[in-house]
């Protein structure tokens, strides 16, 4: 089979710092805050306030959280990635499939998109598949990952016969609400059930839910699914948003309140999974791991557990293969997006 032919996978998720220091993290907090899927108030008002109020402080405080996390590997978000990449070049090497070749790419920072994209070109290949890590679209990720795409393309004729073929979610796939159900299911037999499962998305404004919006609805079709599959009472879980980010109100319940709340609510032995995150990152880590169990203890709870992302499950890895091996059923063309 020659490159024309073949097929190539690119895993793209959120993006990380070089290194967990104060500079690198600025120049990864630019480029992401600098997005305009993601921040959305007016150029004029916003990179002012960006560039002179919130870079100056903004990275300092958010480097000592990545050096916590940090492993030798580097960002376990990159880490975890380049683990999900090798697992399913091995599933492919193992059946000796080698009509695809897996690769990884973040929308922010390095390795960068781009380079990514072109490197595939160079090597021959006329047929690319770009998987967004995200269970859920969102317009802040999803959307922004397919309009980085057409940004590079228009500014490379290298792309201008390249076949690119892009995976807009797969929040409701089975295998993927397996994979979900599986890993709260073996760390629930290590550790024992909980009186609630807090299923936690990261949020987004309340301002960004739209026509064009559909993650809060993918989110509670999720949780809703893991439910029903898990067999439990509404009283038995709920669905929460994390990670809030200044003033303007976001997508509700927040995680943070719900922790405070529920040892009032008698509820005080609780575990937390966050389906929205395909890999462990400082949001799960350091925010779920750290932060949101010091808060519950704070607030009278007794018992916290932190369930892991799919990161490397079999299930998630075969959900991967599953949608690349069928990718013309799973793909859509991402200028529809925008």
């Amino acid at each position: 089979m020659n490159y024309a032919d073949k097929k190539g996978v690119l895993l793209v998720n959120l993006g990380t710092p070089k290194s967990p220091t104060t500079e690198d993290v600025r120049v990864y907090l630019k480029e992401f805050l600098s997005d305009r899927d993601v921040i959305r108030m007016p150029r004029i008002l916003w990179l002012p306030l960006l560039n002179f109020v919130i870079l100056r402080s903004r990275p300092a405080k958010s480097a000592e959280l990545y050096k916590k996390v940090w492993t030798e590997w580097g960002s376990p978000l990159l880490y975890n990635t380049y683990l999900q990449a090798g697992l399913l070049k091995k599933k492919f090497e193992n059946s000796e499939n080698d009509e695809f070749f897996v690769d990884v790419a973040m929308r922010y920072g390095s390795p960068s998109i781009e380079s990514k994209l072109l490197q595939l070109v160079k090597s021959g290949y006329r047929k690319i598949i770009i998987l967004p890590m995200f269970p859920q679209y969102s317009t802040t990720t999803t959307r922004s990952i397919a309009r980085k795409i057409d940004e590079i393309a228009k500014d490379n004729k290298l792309l201008n016969d390249v076949k690119i073929r892009f995976i807009k979610d797969f929040h409701d796939h089975e295998l993927y609400i397996d994979a979900c159900c599986d890993s709260i299911r073996d760390y629930q037999q290590k550790f024992g059930q909980p009186e609630k499962l807090l299923l936690s998305f990261h949020g987004i404004p309340e301002s960004y839910v739209g026509a064009d919006e559909p993650y809060r609805d993918q989110c509670l079709m999720t949780a809703n699914l893991i439910a029903t599959r898990l067999s439990l009472k509404k009283k038995e879980y709920e669905v929460a948003f994390q990670s809030r980010f200044g003033r303007a109100e976001w997508i509700k319940p927040y995680l943070a309140e719900r922790l405070e709340r529920l040892p009032n609510e008698n509820v005080k032995n609780i575990q937390v999974f966050c389906p929205g995150f395909s890999s462990d990152c400082l949001e799960t880590i350091e925010e779920i791991g750290e932060e949101s169990r010091e808060l519950f203890m704070e607030s009278s709870g007794k018992e916290f557990g932190f369930i892991p992302c799919l990161n490397g499950s079999t299930k998630f890895i075969t959900l991967i293969e599953d949608l690349v091996i069928n990718n013309e059923k799973h793909t859509i063309d991402f200028r529809t997006l925008f």
